[in-house]
């Protein structure tokens, strides 16, 4: 039984310093940071970047803390499915470890982690037009 994911939606590099780990990504590898924000009251910060049809995320905060280099790694790869409910429940059915579905930063889209079963490659599931308009607890 499969889950129904579709593609790589997206790559998440995370980092204790976004902005420092985009820009040193946009400058090397010649890629244009499409899109910016911030999760108030969280310190996340966030920089996407498209490699053809893949995104890249730059997550994690703006800035690391006083004397700390910048370091970054792969933060995991978000699969694109159709029924983000019914793959979690597939998943859980096989005793994989995943979260419950919430809402994402993206518009009406839901996304759930896998927290374990993936022998360490970290993975998320995302769901988009999950909810309907105005339901967005997200925000757009």
């Amino acid at each position: 039984m499969s889950i129904g994911a579709t593609h790589i939606d997206h790559i998440v590099v995370a980092s204790n310093n976004s902005a420092a780990t985009a820009k040193l990504f946009s400058e090397n590898l010649g890629i244009e940071i499409k899109r910016v924000m911030s999760r108030p009251g969280t310190g996340a910060h966030m920089e996407f970047a498209k490699l053809q049809e893949i995104v890249l995320e730059f997550a994690g905060p703006g800035q690391p803390k006083e004397g700390e280099e910048p370091k970054a790694r792969l933060g995991g790869f978000v699969l694109a499915v159709g029924d983000i409910d019914a793959a979690v429940a597939t998943l859980r059915k096989r005793g994989v470890d995943v979260g419950d579905a919430h809402p994402a930063v993206q518009p009406g889209a839901k996304i759930a982690g896998i927290r374990a079963g993936t022998h360490g490659v970290p993975l998320a599931l995302i769901q988009y037009n999950a909810m309907p308009a105005g339901n967005d607890p997200a925000g757009s």
